[in-house]
């Protein structure tokens, strides 16, 4: 994985809190999330969690109003950004309610990624070569498809299985974003006081999230991570990223559309109605189940998707790399606080599901639902992989 941003100066900070790690930021469409990982011997812990949503741009909510005057998302405080606003307004806006957490968080160093799709992954298959070859034919491919510049241009790539291994060709899977998008991110959290040494990407910080929980586990495992605006699906085998597919037709955010839409309410409520409707903590035994009340009709909807793109993953992986097959599933994300998704998953696919989890040691909130910061601490263990 390429490592960004490595200032020299992080080996004082070490020196005196080596038992913890960096601040894990990860960026997503509606909030950002941010935790740090203390580590005892060889037990990983969450010493620190914090989320902060994104205010509505107010350059864009006159426009809203006019636009869409009944919108559920006019009257927002707090909104679901776009890739597009997200780098027109950058971070300044969001990170403006972090400048009171300084005791929070242990040192200066950070590591980020972008999450939801904001942005994409790719698959390529290029002409078998060597590793520094390959990231070169990588970068030009993605810098004409982005139609940007080599110099304005970072790259995350990793190599994928074949199905049919060829001695001609070899598979990568890879994430970009622009150079001076990845400097604006960095000069945001540096005017908070967070100095951003690797900007990941995020199958990578899944992979690593997971094997976190599981340890050197060498059975694969499907990590799904539950956003706003798409569903992550990435397998896992040893710590690294093998497949990936992101369905953004599955994101959060297109189900409390409809929540709202057929309430009348707005997108915030719908999310507190999302995520405390208690007349779902049973599960869905079936997917094809009839409920009466409209909420859970549309979140039986979207289960429905969702369990027909995870059991579209699996027959793949069983057909084409049945060595990998997973044998079990790790939810991460916004989505992990929808009550009993993780049983309503395994009632339907038949494996093993797990809702991400560690302990809390500074438990202010208590222990539910820490797999929110699933990526966050995925990053945060950066810190102890000797960049």
């Amino acid at each position: 994985m390429s490592r960004l941003f490595s200032p020299i100066h992080r080996l004082s900070e070490r020196l005196f809190q080596s038992n913890y790690g960096w601040t894990g930021v990860e960026i997503g469409s509606h909030c950002i999330n941010l935790a740090q990982v203390r580590k005892n011997e060889n037990r990983w812990q969450l010493a620190s969690v914090w989320t902060v949503e994104h205010p509505t741009p107010v350059s864009i909510t006159p426009l809203l109003t006019a636009t869409a005057p009944n919108s559920n998302r006019s009257d927002e405080s707090f909104g679901w950004l776009t890739a597009d606003e997200l780098m027109e307004y950058g971070l300044a806006p969001s990170l403006e309610h972090l400048t009171n957490l300084s005791g929070l968080f242990r040192g200066r160093n950070c590591a980020a990624t972008i999450t939801d799709g904001l942005i994409a992954y790719r698959e390529l298959d290029i002409p078998a070569c060597a590793p520094t070859e390959s990231q070169a034919i990588i970068q030009s491919e993605i810098a004409l498809e982005m139609d940007c510049t080599l110099e304005d241009l970072l790259t995350d790539c990793w190599q994928l299985p074949q199905n049919r291994p060829r001695s001609d060709a070899s598979c990568f899977g890879a994430v970009s974003i622009k150079r001076s998008t990845a400097m604006m991110l960095a000069s945001d959290l540096l005017k908070i006081g967070f100095e951003c040494q690797v900007l990941d990407a995020m199958p990578c910080a899944m992979a690593r999230a997971t094997s976190m929980v599981l340890g050197d586990c060498n059975e694969s495992t499907l990590a799904i991570d539950l956003g706003y605006h798409q569903a992550t699906l990435t397998l896992v085998q040893k710590g690294c990223p093998m497949l990936t597919r992101g369905l953004r037709e599955l994101g959060l955010f297109s189900l409390l559309e409809l929540i709202a839409n057929s309430t009348e309410i707005s997108l915030s409520d719908a999310l507190t109605l999302l995520f405390q409707s208690s007349s779902h903590r049973g599960g869905l035994s079936n997917a094809d189940d009839d409920f009466s009340n409209p909420m859970l009709q549309k979140l039986g909807g979207y289960f429905q998707l969702l369990l027909k793109e995870i059991s579209r993953t699996i027959q793949f992986v069983d057909r084409a790399f049945p060595m990998l097959h997973p044998e079990q599933i790790m939810l991460m994300g916004a989505g992990v606080r929808i009550p009993a998704v993780d049983q309503s998953i395994e009632n339907r696919v038949g494996i093993p599901t797990h809702t991400w989890s560690m302990d809390l040691t500074n438990n202010l909130f208590g222990n539910q639902h820490v797999g929110v910061y699933a990526i966050a601490a995925g990053l945060s263990s950066l810190a102890w992989e000797g960049i």
